[in-house]
């Protein structure tokens, strides 16, 4: 069994009505301490990983990841055991070539302690600002031409990160990169210690990433957040991904739908794997010490939600919520378990959002109602 915290960082408390929270140097060095200790205090309680979103331009302070990469390095500076990830990186408006390097870098600083993710970015703001050269932004899966360039400079990215990651060289001509560029390139090194990275004419004809990863067999764990596009579900079956979902209880049977779709995907593609292999599930950790504080932790968490996620422009449903008696959670957690035969489990949490000593006592009420016993149970 794995349990991994889906942190949601927030530059502003419950209840401020404080302007661009997220512009205040003073309140990320607060959240810095706050997200430090409670991972400490997490891999005490059992849990084996961290993860973030990615952002970026949050100046109003909520959901604040910007750049997951130095998150993960900072909290695996302070655990010692514990996984750190991305659900995920944006795929589409970035450089993967320098993306893969910054991932095998993170892998190598941990020690294999990091997992990959990737997504297709879900916010027009950051993703068409930093995207811009390429013509991309964020787009919902509509099948516009937008939809479509997103979706086509994702694969194309991943592709190349893939062989970043797996060959020494690499070489594609692409509709978005040409790696390499047509360049001459005179270099000794080159000529003498990597001579078939140029031919005969001195062009430069492929390059590397140093360092490739430290995980090598045959690269990172990777991971993606999904929701209902079973086009991207099945891409990631046939390409060896792990999706994670926070579908409510009551669209569950969608995860029993896609699961069997993309078993057959990865079959049809030469892979032998199990549901465990292909899904992980996640939930909204809402768990007080009382009932009491169970409902008022609840009553902030879905004005938050429906303030700034089930309203434009993500238009998203709250999806699944960890929030009854420890032993309602224990038993929802167990039904999953023996449904779909899934081990891996994300927790979204804020970090910075309620009192830190509600944070903290809500990841000590999950970690002793569930992780505990489910961990002396399955292991």
């Amino acid at each position: 069994m794995q349990f991994v915290i889906l942190a949601i960082p927030y530059m502003r408390r419950r209840g401020e009505t404080v302007g661009r929270a997220g512009s205040d140097p003073s309140r990320f060095q607060i959240l810095m301490e706050e997200i430090k200790t409670q991972m400490q205090f997490a891999e005490s309680l059992g849990y084996d990983g961290f993860c973030m979103t990615e952002q970026h331009l949050q100046v109003e302070g909520i959901e604040t990841t910007t750049n997951p990469l130095f998150w993960d390095y900072f909290v695996a500076q302070h655990t010692k055991r514990m996984r750190v990830g991305q659900l995920g990186m944006n795929l589409t408006a970035v450089n993967p070539i320098q993306l893969a390097e910054n991932l095998a870098m993170l892998d190598h600083f941990t020690k294999g302690r990091m997992f990959a993710g990737f997504s297709r970015g879900n916010t027009a703001r950051w993703t068409g600002t930093f995207g811009q050269h390429l013509g991309i932004t964020a787009t919902h899966s509509d099948k516009s031409e937008a939809d479509l360039r997103n979706r086509r400079a994702f694969t194309e990215n991943w592709k190349l990160i893939k062989a970043l990651w797996t060959q020494e060289v690499v070489s594609l001509e692409g509709e978005f990169w040409q790696v390499p560029p047509a360049m001459d390139w005179q270099f000794n090194p080159t000529s003498e210690w990597s001579s078939g990275s140029v031919d005969a004419d001195g062009r430069l004809q492929e390059v590397g990433i140093v360092p490739r990863p430290y995980q090598n067999d045959p690269h990172p764990p990777v991971y993606a957040p999904f929701s209902y596009s079973m086009e991207t579900a099945k891409f990631w079956a046939r390409e060896g991904g792990k999706m994670m979902s926070m579908v409510s209880e009551d669209k569950e049977e969608f995860v029993r739908i896609a699961l069997d779709v993309c078993l057959k995907e990865a079959q049809d593609h030469g892979r032998d794997v199990e549901a465990d292999d292909l899904l992980a599930l996640g939930g909204h950790l809402v768990m007080g010490r009382n009932p009491k504080e169970t409902q008022d932790l609840y009553d902030g968490f879905e004005w938050l939600f429906n303030f700034a996620y089930n309203a434009p422009p993500y238009n998203v449903p709250m999806g699944r919520l960890w929030k009854g008696s420890p032993q309602e959670v224990l038993d929802h957690v167990s039904r999953l378990k023996e449904t779909y035969g899934i081990t891996e489990y994300f927790l979204w949490h804020h970090v910075g959002y309620f009192e830190h000593d509600q944070e903290m006592a809500m990841l000590n009420e999950f970690a002793a109602a569930v992780i505990t016993p489910m961990k002396k149970a399955h292991g």
